[in-house]
């Protein structure tokens, strides 16, 4: 029996229904993508910044389900295994934790104000 790490590369490619899905996923992530670099040009400022890193947590997470779809989760560099898949989903946590301590600035700072 295949481990988890065995069926990951080729599963994006023998699932047709998981290819329509990725598709999906891809094209509406990019469409978010765009519309909210167009949002973030209209607002600017200290909420710009938190806009910003949520783009940037869309684009890794749009690129891990991209990667995975064509190219499977596994990469060999030099004998080692990446997961680039996880990697890149990783990465965009990562960015989505930032966007997240920018607005909680945000929010705290108006508390703070106020009191």
């Amino acid at each position: 029996m295949m481990t988890t790490n065995e069926i990951a590369p080729v599963a994006s490619s023998t699932l047709q229904f998981q290819n329509i899905l990725d598709f999906i996923a891809v094209l509406a992530g990019i469409i978010a993508i765009y519309y909210l670099i167009h949002l973030n040009k209209k607002l600017g400022g200290k909420l710009s910044a938190a806009i910003r890193f949520f783009n940037l947590g869309m684009v890794a997470n749009v690129l891990a389900i991209a990667w995975s779809t064509f190219w499977g989760h596994l990469y060999v560099v030099a004998g080692a295994s990446l997961d680039i898949h996880h990697l890149l989903m990783s990465l965009g946590m990562i960015f989505f934790i930032l966007s997240i301590h920018k607005l909680s600035g945000l929010v705290v700072g108006q508390d703070n104000s106020t009191r």
